[in-house]
């Protein structure tokens, strides 16, 4: 774990110092960050122009989960995007066989090999919004209420990696994912709207199929003091699942693989 551990460091500091060699590069990020953020509390302040609260949620509750959207979205263009865009390449031009003799998991090194520091802008972007929602709300955390949201948007994480590394190793047996990750980018687009919004059928999916209420509704509920205990030690337990099952895919995986390059 250590070692894994510090080679991630040395991964991180690897991409700040591609950064600092194109600065334009992360003031672009930048502004496209803050666009996507504009385009995505327009819609809010337009749907509560005409009414007060819809279906238990106040405008600055929703701008306070535009606020999470955005970082959870950030650290997933900063760690994940980078690699798991990259799986088709690894399969078909052969560089998984270089990967596969290095002395480290090989699931490790193409899920967190890359990193883009510039998303890192839309992170901060997005604590500025959550605060100045929570602010306008009138909310206090409270330090356990803080402590759930924190590992309920872990989780999150961890669960949207879990997905969306499972479609990108489908990559074994189809070869391209390239628009199986479209398709992923398309639904966690759902995260940006609170649970209480979809009916009920696509309140479960987003739940336990792709969970990405966990990143995003239910951290800003359990900020507001709306939330247990109960949910975050489910969404601890989804994490270890999901975890293990990409896993089982990525060994399987590896199985059916032949070199690209032999």
């Amino acid at each position: 774990m250590m070692v894994h551990l510090r080679l991630w460091r040395r991964f991180v500091l690897q991409a700040v110092v591609r950064e600092t060699h194109y600065r334009a590069h992360f003031l672009t990020t930048l502004v496209v960050g803050l666009v996507q953020l504009g385009v995505g509390i327009v819609p809010t302040l337009l749907l509560f122009g005409f009414t007060q609260e819809v279906h238990g949620w106040t405008r600055a509750e929703v701008i306070a989960l535009v606020g999470v959207f955005q970082i959870v979205t950030g650290l997933l263009a900063t760690f994940i995007a980078p690699n798991l865009n990259r799986m088709t390449a690894y399969l078909t031009e052969g560089e998984l066989d270089v990967v596969l003799l290095r002395p480290v998991s090989s699931q490790f090194y193409l899920t967190l090999r890359w990193v883009n520091v510039a998303e890192l802008s839309n992170v901060a972007s997005g604590i500025v919004v959550l605060v100045l929602g929570l602010a306008q709300s009138g909310v206090t955390p409270s330090v356990p209420e803080v402590l759930q949201a924190v590992v309920l948007v872990v989780c999150g994480l961890v669960l949207l990696t879990a997905v969306w590394s499972a479609m990108a190793f489908l990559a074994f047996w189809l070869q391209s994912v390239n628009p199986i990750s479209g398709v992923f980018l398309g639904l966690v687009e759902a995260g940006r709207y609170p649970l209480a919004f979809f009916p009920v059928a696509v309140r479960t999916f987003l739940t336990f199929a792709f969970p990405v209420a966990f990143a995003t509704t239910f951290p800003v509920r359990a900020l507001s003091g709306d939330l247990g205990w109960g949910p975050v030690g489910l969404g601890v337990g989804l994490a270890v699942l999901g975890f293990g099952l990409a896993r089982l895919l990525w060994r399987r995986g590896l199985l059916t693989y032949a070199s690209a390059s032999s």
